[in-house]
């Protein structure tokens, strides 16, 4: 005899037989770039003022990739047209040498993201990822999706970290940085872009405070380099000044905590500064004012720097400091190993505070700040 439960048990199994008899393949996973899910990521697009007469933009956000071949991004961005100014976010106590000064960032970085996208990734046929950007952080449909095509370094930091770099990010330093051709980074105007990614959540738990970079062992006595790719003034000399494409160093043979070049913590904000010595400064004070500070959520850090005889006798320069958003790069076992930024610098007249369309005297550029367990080969 067949009861009705019975029955109904068997009408279940018949019908998981037929879903299971007739489903497709199951789909593989999409191998994450570098074994990396979560990233920090500076982009931008620097060219000759002759080709975008002074059009720059810099981007700095987040990439986040599924193994469903998913990839999102919320970022903040700046373009050199919009003539964005220098804002105050504490004030940089640190005592000793080190001027009591606003830390200052570029305007909005304090601010959530600016915008987002969601897309898919891949992979060409000669190991590149290729990032596709196909709708808004909303999910609107793009009119035209734009794709970037990224070098991937895996293996770093012991395995616990991975880069992604633009075809000419590295090279030597000086003013002939080859640009690429449209299409062969992204299919859009970004040209130049570094990223680091891995496993580890993009949270504000997950970044390091500025006590540990002064005083944590792991982190005190590194020196942390990279390069920085900037659309910038040729020469100093107003009569023969052009906005050029350039590449320099950042970083440098200095380190947080370790002598000869301590830097300072601030006592009452989330800071550090550092007034260091011997620098490039034009003047005969070649004293450079330093500070690196720790603003809003995520990985988000802020630096700040200007030569102290721009100040002419003040003990503060409110003007034409170079003002660089950071977020933070950190490997799968939690470990700080850096920083991707940009810097986003408008000209502004000594004598109002304001943008004065000093075009070829800005600082439009993309970086990296590692440990040396992420260095490339770098220029001496």
């Amino acid at each position: 005899m067949v009861t009705r439960a019975t029955g109904a048990l068997t009408a279940v199994v018949a019908l998981l037989a037929v879903m299971l008899g007739t489903a497709g393949p199951a789909q593989a996973a999409t191998p994450l770039p570098g074994g990396k899910s979560n990233w920090v990521v500076s982009v931008g697009y620097m060219d000759l003022a002759t080709v975008n007469n002074y059009r720059n933009w810099v981007r700095l956000g987040y990439y986040v990739f599924g193994t469903d071949g998913t990839v999102t991004t919320n970022y903040w961005t700046w373009n050199q047209r919009d003539q964005v100014v220098r804002v105050n976010t504490m004030t940089a106590d640190c005592g000793g040498d080190v001027p009591a000064c606003a830390v200052r960032t570029v305007d909005g970085f304090t601010d959530d993201p600016m915008g987002g996208y969601q897309g898919t990734f891949a992979y060409t046929s000669d190991g590149r990822l290729a990032v596709t950007w196909t709708k808004t952080a909303a999910g609107t449909a793009l009119s035209q999706p734009s794709t970037e095509y990224w070098n991937v370094t895996t293996g770093l930091a012991g395995g616990r970290a991975a880069r992604i770099t633009s075809p000419t990010f590295y090279g030597a330093y000086g003013n002939d940085v080859a640009i690429p051709a449209s299409g062969v980074f992204s299919t859009y105007s970004a040209n130049f872009g570094v990223g680091y990614g891995s496993n580890v959540p993009l949270d504000r738990a997950s970044r390091a405070t500025m006590s540990q970079l002064v005083g944590d062992p792991r982190y005190n006595a590194e020196p942390y380099r990279g390069a920085f790719v900037v659309a910038k003034a040729s020469s100093s000399d107003p009569a023969t000044q052009k906005g050029i494409v350039g590449r320099e160093g950042s970083g440098g043979a200095w380190s947080f905590g370790a002598p000869p070049n301590p830097w300072k913590l601030c006592s009452g904000s989330p800071c550090m500064g550092w007034l260091q010595p011997n620098t490039s400064c034009s003047d005969t004070d070649k004293d450079r004012v330093r500070y690196i500070a720790e603003v809003g959520g995520g990985r988000r850090n802020t630096e700040e720097y200007w030569c102290q005889s721009l100040a002419q006798g003040q003990p503060c320069y409110a003007y034409n400091s170079h003002p660089r958003p950071m977020l933070q790069v950190v490997d799968d076992a939690g470990e700080f190993q850096g920083w991707v930024g940009v810097e986003a610098f408008t000209h502004v007249a000594t004598r109002t505070g304001l943008p004065d369309g000093n075009w070829v005297a800005g600082y439009w550029g993309i970086f990296d700040m590692v440990s040396q367990s992420l260095q490339p080969v770098l220029p001496n």
